[in-house]
């Protein structure tokens, strides 16, 4: 594979050597005599690296890092400073801003190849797409540990057993880690202003809980309580933040891991405002056989107490019973004093939809 790298550099002389040098190291070279047009170019060729000086007239390498690093699309493209000044709180000022790394001028061939192959070789082991499951969430922490800037990142998750009916998190309650079940059934809820539990969601095996206070630097505006015994491994504040603002690229790919929550947020509260109680039940019923279910595909016992359930479909307690009570009759599913069992999943499904 042929990668691209873009070299923005002001001196005619400097940027025809370094495009030779990377030529001759196979690399496809885009080159650029000023900022502005380096933008441009790096806009439309989403190039594998940019290499970038400092100090140019129009705008500087600081300015082209600056919109390149608000632009979706380039966010996240490797971009090292190319700078003649040793000074020290240049080149730290650039590594705030979100550059990966950086050379001093002069330097000689092997080094720029070297830097070069070092960023994109890292570039490509955290771009690479992460499961949902614990190894590769510490597969992903151990790779974002080799990236400059995330080194701070523990080298061990820690985990915790939580018994049913114990609370995660409470309302109200200052954010100390991101949480990550890894077995277990959680609900997370708040009170209303009349004093009534609003369920916001049952969560499951593979899912992040708590991390939304952690962005926005806020105390807890929900509760997590167990439902069936729980095990979560943690992410301590600190590392959190590491993740999320020490590498574009790290940032990037944390938050695709937690994204999905977001999208079921979302996907909930369009169900909620224009589907059916029927349908809604249904829904909430598959959502929670999926969460339930072995690597089989075999489903137990759905074991969640009537008023959980109908705060999750978002109906009073006695439209959830007839409802259930409709479904028995047709057969779809098991009414027991232990729980819910799905009979006909294919029907349950074509009812949700």
């Amino acid at each position: 594979m042929s990668y691209r790298i873009l070299v923005i550099e002001d001196n005619p002389d400097m940027l025809e050597n370094i495009a030779s040098i990377l030529e001759l190291g196979h690399y496809e070279v885009l080159t650029s005599e000023n900022g502005k047009r380096g933008i441009e170019i790096a806009l439309k060729e989403k190039p594998d690296l940019i290499l970038c000086d400092v100090m140019m007239p129009e705008l500087d390498g600081y300015g082209v890092l600056h919109i390149l690093g608000r632009n979706p699309s380039t966010s996240t493209i490797p971009f090292v400073f190319l700078t003649a000044m040793s000074d020290f709180s240049h080149i730290r000022e650039g590594m705030m801003l979100g550059a990966d790394d950086y050379l001093t001028k002069p330097f000689d061939d092997s080094e720029l190849l070297s830097v070069i192959e070092m960023r994109i070789k890292k570039h490509e082991q955290i771009k690479s797409a992460f499961d949902r499951d614990i190894h590769s969430i510490e597969e992903f922490l151990s790779r974002a540990r080799e990236v400059r800037g995330s080194r701070g990142i523990s080298d061990q998750l820690q985990s915790r057993v939580i018994k049913k009916k114990n609370f995660i998190f409470m309302e109200g309650h200052e954010p100390l880690d991101l949480y990550y079940i890894n077995s277990g059934l959680v609900k997370t809820y708040m009170m209303t202003e009349d004093g009534k539990e609003l369920v916001t969601g049952i969560h499951g095996a593979g899912e992040f809980i708590g991390y939304l206070p952690l962005l926005e630097n806020s105390s807890y505006n929900e509760s997590a309580i167990v439902l069936e015994d729980t095990v979560v491994y943690m992410i301590s504040k600190n590392d959190f933040n590491s993740l999320v603002y020490s590498n574009r690229m790290i940032a990037t790919q944390f938050i695709k891991l937690l994204a999905d929550n977001l999208f079921e947020v979302e996907s909930r509260l369009l169900e909620m405002a224009y589907q059916s109680v029927r349908q809604r039940v249904a829904s909430s019923l598959m959502k929670l056989f999926t969460k339930e279910s072995d690597e089989n595909g075999d489903c137990p016992l759905i074991r969640i107490s009537r008023k959980d359930l109908s705060g999750i479909v978002g109906t009073a307690t006695e439209s959830l019973n007839r409802t259930l009570a409709d479904f028995r009759d047709e057969h779809i599913l098991e009414l027991t004093e232990a729980g819910i069992k799905v009979l006909d999943k294919q029907k349950l499904m074509g009812v949700a939809h």
